[in-house]
C-alpha cells in the first residue's frame, strides 16, 4: 500500500538531516498508514491513571518543567514531559502556542511514540535512547513540520528510560542552545532521582576542583561497595557503559572515598575528586541497615519527607484515617497538600492499596459522572465497549484523595455525599450497587465555611469531609525560614550570599513551597557556579533594577536567557573536554557559531 504522506524532505533541510533521522524515516515508512492517522487520546480517567502511575517522575521533574515552561512561554513554545511509552503526561508554556499544537494532537493523553506520530523528537529520542532535535521538515508527518522540537531521555540509576523532557516551538524560530539545555535539565532530573536513593553515593569528576555542579558524576554503592546505579556523567568519566552495574567500585577507581572532597584516581591514572555521601533516611527510621526494606508502591514515589513542622500533623492524620475518620487538609496553594496526603496514605493501614487522586476543579462537567462512578458497556454514545470502572472503584481498599474539593460543582456534591455516606457506587447504565472501602482525604485552598454560607458548598458534605481538619501552614510562617531556604538550595549544590537569602526571606511566597522549590531549581540552572548566589543574580521584574529587593520572580529575562545559553555552552565544552568541534555538534550549532558565542557576540 503506498504511503499517503511525502517521504522526501524539504530541499533546504535535506542536506542537514542526520543518519539518525534518515533511519527513523526508514522505520516510519514501513508502518501501516492507519497507525499514523489522527490519534485516539486517552480518556480523562485513563490519563489520570497514567499520571498517578508516573507520580515519581512528575515529582522529580516538576521544578525543571517549571523552569523550562517559563523559558518556553517567553519564547512562544511549550515544555513537555512524556512517559517512557511516548504518552504526553504534562505540558506548559505559551498559551497561544498551546492552542496551536492542540490541533496536531501535541497534548496530554496522546502518545508521540514513533509508531504513532512518525519521526518526532519525543518518539525518536525514546527509540534511540539519546537527545535529539527534530526541526521542521525533518518530521515524518507533514502536519508536524510546523514544529521545532528538542527532547532528551530521563534515565533511572540503572539506565532505564523513565520519560522524556521536550522543548517544542514553531519551526521558524530555531533556538541554537535549546537541545543542550533540555539535555542538561533531563540529566538534572535523573540526578535528583539518584540523590533520592537510600543507598550511599559517590559524587566525583575529573581534576582537583571541588565536586558539584550539573556535570557531577554519580555512582550508587551498596554496603559492599558494588555499583548499584550510575548517571550518564559517570559513564563518560569512567569511559564505560551500563555494564559497570554490579561490579566492584575498586574495579574502576583507586582510593578510599570520604564525606569530604578527596583525591582519587581512575585506573589509568586520571586524577579525580570525589566524596561519599549517605542517602536520605525515612522519617523516624533507625540508622541505615545493610538491606533496606522493600518500599511500598507509594513509598517508591520518593516523596520529600515531612519536616519537623509537619511530622506531628502527619501522625495525627494517620491515626485518623486508620480510625475510619475523614481528613480535610486546608492551606494555601503550594503548601504541599497532595504530598501530605500521599504520606498519610503510605503510612496508613491501607498503604499497600491504590492512591487515587481526583482534581475536582479539573474534571470536565460533561464527563464528571462517568469518570467518577464508571459505566457499563454501551451506557451512552461513545462509551468504551468494555465499560469503565471509574475512579471511585479504583480507590477500593486504598485511599481516595479529593483535591480542590471546594471547586466541585453543586450538582455533583449531592451524588458524592451519597457515595461517601453509603460507601456504595452505582455505575452509569447499571442496576447494581457496588461496595466501596477506602481512606478519605480531601484538600482545598478555599475557605469552605465561607462557601457554605454563600450557598456554593453543601453544609452536610462539608461536615462529612472534616472529621479531622488539618491546616498546613504557609511557607512565610516558618520560624526557621532562612535556614530552610539555605538548606534547600544547598541540597541542589549551591550556596546563597547573605543579601540573596535576605531577599528570599522577605518575599511573601504566594505559591509557597511549590514556588520556592521551582525558583531554587531555576536559579541553580541559571547559575551553576560554585560562588554564593547574590541578590543581584535574582530574577527582577521588567523595568526594575536588580538588587536586594528584586522581587517577584518573573519568567526569564533576556539576560537570564543569555545565562542559560552560556551555561549550556560551558556544559558542552566540559563534557567534550574542550573540543570545539564536538561541543558544537553536541549543541546542534556550527563551529563558527560556537566561536562567536564564546567571544560574547550574538
Amino acid at each position: 500500500m503506498p504511503h499517503p504522506l511525502p517521504l522526501t524532505l524539504a530541499p533546504d533541510a535535506q542536506a542537514d538531516v542526520s543518519a539518525l533521522v534518515h533511519r527513523s524515516w526508514a522505520r516510519c515508512a514501513k508502518l501501516d498508514p492507519q497507525l499514523l492517522a489522527d490519534p485516539n487520546p486517552l480518556s480523562q480517567a485513563d490519563l489520570s491513571d497514567q499520571i498517578d502511575a508516573h507520580q515519581a517522575l512528575l515529582h522529580h521533574a516538576e521544578p525543571s518543567l517549571s523552569a523550562l515552561g517559563a523559558l518556553a512561554q517567553a519564547n512562544h513554545g511549550i515544555a513537555i514531559l512524556a512517559a517512557p511509552n511516548g504518552l504526553i503526561l504534562h505540558e506548559q508554556g505559551n498559551p497561544q502556542f498551546l492552542d496551536k499544537v492542540q490541533r496536531i494532537a501535541l497534548r496530554p493523553g496522546v502518545s508521540w511514540a514513533e509508531s504513532q506520530r512518525g519521526t518526532n523528537a519525543i518518539g525518536t529520542a525514546l527509540f534511540d535512547g539519546r537527545a535529539i532535535r527534530i526541526h521542521g521538515a525533518e518530521h515524518f508527518l507533514t502536519r508536524n513540520q510546523v514544529l521545532s522540537c528538542h527532547a532528551a531521555p530521563i534515565r533511572s540509576a540503572t539506565g532505564d528510560i523513565l520519560g522524556v523532557l521536550d522543548l517544542s516551538g514553531p519551526a521558524d524560530a530555531l533556538c541554537s542552545y535549546a537541545l543542550a539545555l533540555v539535555r542538561q535539565l533531563a540529566s538534572g532530573i535523573s540526578n535528583q532521582i539518584l540523590v533520592g536513593s537510600p543507598l550511599q553515593r559517590l559524587e566525583f569528576h575529573p581534576g582537583r576542583m571541588a565536586v558539584g555542579g550539573a556535570a557531577t558524576a554519580i555512582l550508587l554503592l551498596d554496603d559492599a561497595l558494588r555499583i548499584a546505579g550510575a548517571n550518564e556523567a559517570a559513564l563518560r568519566v569512567l569511559n564505560t557503559d551500563w555494564r559497570l552495574l554490579g561490579t566492584p567500585y575498586t574495579q574502576w577507581i583507586d582510593g578510599t572515598p570520604h564525606p569530604q572532597d578527596t583525591a582519587l584516581h581512575r585506573h589509568d591514572g586520571l586524577p579525580l575528586t570525589g566524596r561519599l555521601l549517605r542517602g536520605p533516611q525515612p522519617v523516624g527510621a533507625a540508622p541505615r541497615k545493610p538491606a533496606p526494606p522493600a518500599p511500598s508502591p507509594t513509598a517508591a514515589h520518593a516523596l520529600p519527607a515531612p519536616d519537623a513542622m509537619n511530622r506531628p500533623l502527619l501522625a495525627q492524620a494517620v491515626r485518623a484515617v486508620d480510625s475510619q475518620l475523614a481528613v480535610l487538609l486546608q492551606g494555601e496553594t503550594g503548601t504541599g497538600k497532595e504530598v501530605m496526603a500521599r504520606h498519610i496514605h503510605a503510612a496508613s493501614a491501607r498503604g499497600a492499596g491504590a492512591f487515587v487522586a481526583i482534581n475536582c476543579a479539573a474534571l470536565p462537567e460533561h464527563l464528571i459522572e462517568s469518570e467518577l462512578f464508571g459505566y457499563e458497556a454501551g451506557a451512552f454514545t461513545g462509551a468504551r465497549r468494555e465499560g469503565a470502572r471509574g475512579l471511585l472503584r479504583q480507590a477500593h481498599q486504598g485511599t481516595l484523595f479529593l483535591d480542590e474539593i471546594g471547586d466541585m460543582p453543586l450538582a455533583l456534591q449531592t451524588r458524592l455525599l451519597r457515595v461517601l455516606q453509603e460507601r456504595e457506587v452505582q455505575p452509569l447504565g447499571s442496576e447494581k450497587r457496588l461496595a466501596l472501602d477506602f481512606n478519605l482525604i480531601s484538600a482545598s485552598h478555599q475557605n469552605l465555611p465561607e462557601r457554605v454560607a454563600q450557598g456554593l458548598f453543601r453544609a452536610d458534605l462539608y461536615y462529612r469531609l472534616q472529621d479531622i481538619p488539618i491546616e498546613l501552614p504557609p511557607l512565610r510562617a516558618r520560624p526557621d525560614l532562612a535556614r530552610f531556604i539555605a538548606d534547600q538550595y544547598a541540597r541542589l549544590g549551591g550556596a546563597l550570599a547573605a543579601d540573596a537569602l535576605d531577599a528570599l526571606v522577605r518575599h511573601p511566597w504566594p505559591g509557597n513551597y511549590r514556588e520556592l522549590l521551582s525558583l531554587l531549581r531555576r536559579l541553580r540552572c541559571l547559575h551553576p557556579q560554585e560562588e554564593p548566589l547574590t541578590a543581584y543574580q535574582l530574577p527582577v521584574p521588567a523595568g526594575h533594577e536588580p538588587g536586594p529587593g528584586s522581587m517577584p520572580f518573573d519568567a526569564p529575562t533576556a539576560g537570564q536567557l543569555h545565562a542559560l545559553e552560556q551555561s549550556a555552552i560551558h556544559q558542552a565544552l566540559h563534557d567534550c573536554a574542550g573540543n570545539i568541534s564536538q561541543a558544537a555538534r553536541r549543541l546542534g550549532i556550527h563551529r563558527s557559531t560556537l566561536y562567536r558565542k564564546l567571544k560574547g557576540q550574538p
